[in-house]
């Protein structure tokens, strides 16, 4: 069962409406005429700990945030994880995915590039492509692949895949894992199994995100794996690390990631927690706090760093559900 404050979340959040610019596609559009602000700069607090830097890419910012010490009982890793936001491909980065960078970065002790990509309506997936794709080129003139991670929550966990496979396509080296959270892999929003799980989904509603995904594909079909990598080939893709709740509408991308994984033999480690809304693990629940320590353990073997045995004996376990009940 979701705990008492994961539920009372999930409550307050659907009686403030906070998801309300995702009813519809006209109320979308209002939201982002009216209310949609820049993104969020990295909190003050997070400059005492790292050093952050920024540069541009075809005209949009890149962060660079790297921890200025090791952390009491964690090693410094050398390598880079690539963190892609989500905000469903029409939103900047929000204040709660800096603090989730910044608790990642410090325990892992490695270095996050976070760049901020072209958002719809105003570009389209081509855009954000390019953008995301020159990134990870860079750094691979800096890291080893088997040193780079690719992150990502929302419609970042969809462009993170996204641009593991056209990274492959192009020919370029693989990364060594995707951390994938809340993925949103089809922006079609055609399964079946989203009209009842949006009864339980406190945040997200269909109407309004296939509308953003609309925006997003712009020239291109939906189902481009470009814009909806779930109809790409997932064969060769690194392992993958992925997490949803059941209250949330992404559930049924992330199961039939998980199925094809098994039928393709991708390697892919599913945590799906009964209960639990869009993003959970960069919230504040008893149950996020488990996900992010499965996340520091899991890039800290993909790139060669077991995660000491102290640290993981002390860790609470993650329930592991394979997630592939019928949809």
């Amino acid at each position: 069962m979701a705990s008492l404050i994961s539920r009372a979340t999930a409550f307050a959040v659907r009686l403030s409406r906070v998801g309300r610019q995702f009813v519809d596609e006209r109320t979308l559009a209002e939201h982002l005429k009216c209310s949609r602000v820049g993104p969020a700069r990295p909190p003050a607090w997070m400059r005492r700990w790292f050093h952050i830097s920024s540069s541009m890419r075809n005209g949009y910012e890149v962060f660079t945030v790297a921890p200025r010490s090791k952390r009491q009982g964690s090693d410094r890793v050398a390598g880079n994880v690539m963190y892609l936001h989500g905000g469903a491909y029409v939103e900047g980065i929000f204040r709660s995915q800096w603090h989730f960078v910044g608790w990642i970065a410090q325990r892992l002790g490695m270095a996050f590039t976070v760049p901020l990509y072209p958002l719809a309506p105003e570009h389209e997936c081509a855009a954000a492509s390019d953008v995301v794709l020159g990134v990870y080129r860079e750094l691979l003139a800096q890291y080893d692949p088997s040193q780079l991670v690719l992150m990502g929550d929302s419609a970042g966990g969809g462009l993170a895949m996204s641009l593991a496979m056209q990274a492959i396509s192009a020919g370029l080296a693989k990364p060594a894992a995707l951390v994938l959270v809340s993925p949103w892999l089809d922006v079609t929003m055609t399964d079946p199994a989203q009209i009842e799980i949006e009864k339980v989904d406190p945040l997200l509603q269909r109407a309004g995100a296939k509308a953003a995904g609309r925006w997003y594909a712009g020239a291109m079909s939906t189902t481009d794996p470009r814009v909806s990598p779930i109809y790409g080939e997932i064969a060769g893709l690194p392992p993958i690390l992925m997490f949803c709740g059941t209250h949330d509408i992404l559930l049924t991308d992330a199961r039939r990631l998980a199925k094809r994984a098994a039928a393709e033999g991708v390697d892919v480690e599913y945590h799906e927690e009964p209960g639990l809304m869009h993003v959970y693990p960069l919230l504040f629940f008893p149950e996020s706090r488990k996900a992010r320590d499965r996340i520091v353990e899991f890039v800290h073997g993909a790139v060669g760093k077991p995660w000491p045995a102290s640290a993981a004996s002390t860790s609470p376990s993650l329930l592991r559900h394979d997630g592939l009940a019928a949809n």
